[in-house]
């Protein structure tokens, strides 16, 4: 009986610490999802010239990008407000620092040409900085979590037998 109450709480600990490594993955999952979406959107705006509506509908409906930012964009759009504010508010639902870095967009959107291309540039350079610095300190955490849930496991299992 004891056997299997440890390998209940080891298996508890090695669930906590897959849902820990889940949600401090998102920010860098969803980084590298957007660093490609927003390479899908400058060649779109520089080669294509196609509408905002149809980019986000046709070429960034898929994904993690269009779960967390493209589609809730789209619904915006469709209301009364302006592309800015819409922008501004479908940006504020991502995980920090990603809203910060993807906010000065927005004005620059409804605007289109070679300033929105620059802008775009900028922003996935930045975003490339992020994604680099946020899979070193990643690393670093994994292990940091895994060895703090199988202490605390290890801990338990000490207590309660």
């Amino acid at each position: 009986m004891r056997g299997a109450g440890a390998v209940l709480i080891l298996w508890g600990a090695a669930a906590l610490f897959l849902q820990r490594r889940r949600e401090e993955l998102l920010p860098l999952r969803l980084g590298r999802a957007l660093l490609e979406d927003l390479a899908v959107l400058a060649c779109q705006v520089r080669v294509c010239r196609t509408p905002l509506p149809r980019v986000l509908s046709e070429h960034l409906a898929e994904g993690l990008g269009a779960v967390w930012l493209w589609r809730p964009l789209l619904e915006r759009l469709g209301g009364e407000e302006g592309l800015p504010r819409c922008w501004r508010a479908a940006v504020r639902a991502l995980p920090p620092p990603l809203d910060r870095l993807l906010a000065p967009l927005g004005p620059l959107l409804p605007e289109g040409g070679e300033t929105l291309e620059a802008a775009i540039e900028e922003t996935r350079e930045e975003l490339t900085g992020f994604v680099r610095a946020e899979a070193a300190r990643q690393a670093g955490q994994g292990r940091i979590t895994a060895a703090l849930c199988l202490s605390g496991a290890c801990l338990l299992i000490l207590v309660l037998l």
